[in-house]
């Protein structure tokens, strides 16, 4: 009887630890879909249309960008645009490959303050695919986003004045056919 109370134990504890081991691994999918659904820690969200409506609120909305272990430059064409909430915007990126060889990349993106996220809707991005660039190629990328309306009515919106879109460019291990 002890014998297969010992198993049983046994069983259970390795049944325990292979379900901690998956969830660890399925933990960062999952969050990065959440985020990507509720807008929650500055997460954008991928709109299919833009708003039917504007209100009259002014909203600053810097660009910010960086890149980590990839060789390109990347810039913002303007520091900052101002727009009217509900109305639609393109800004435009450069970015230029420096090495003497195609890369490519993927570009990550926040926006801030966080409680922000839910309200930064993109029609249209360069971060929703990979990107090559040949050696020393450089391409203009855009943006089509919007502010939602919606967000004049969340309370923890009503003094936010300025609003950073941050984005960061790194090497993907993809074959590059995703994204030119």
């Amino acid at each position: 009887m002890p014998r297969n109370k010992n198993l049983r134990m046994v069983l259970m504890l390795t049944g325990a630890l292979v379900a901690m081991i998956g969830l660890a691994y399925a933990s960062v999918p999952l969050y990065r879909a959440f985020c990507s659904a509720t807008g929650f820690n500055g997460e954008a969200r991928r709109a299919r249309e833009a708003p039917r409506y504007a209100v009259n609120k002014i909203m600053r909305v810097h660009f910010d960008v960086n890149t980590r272990d990839i060789p390109w430059a990347f810039k913002p064409a303007v520091p900052y645009l101002d727009t009217q909430v509900g109305k639609t915007k393109l800004v435009t990126f450069t970015v230029t490959n420096t090495a003497d060889h195609p890369v490519t990349g993927r570009a990550s993106f926040n926006v801030l303050p966080d409680t922000m996220g839910a309200y930064f809707m993109k029609l249209q991005c360069f971060c929703f695919q990979d990107q090559t660039l040949k050696p020393g190629e450089s391409r203009d990328f855009q943006v089509v986003y919007f502010l939602d309306p919606k967000l004049m009515k969340d309370p923890d919106t009503k003094g936010v004045g300025d609003v950073t879109l941050s984005y960061t460019f790194f090497e993907s291990k993809s074959d590059g056919k995703s994204g030119t």
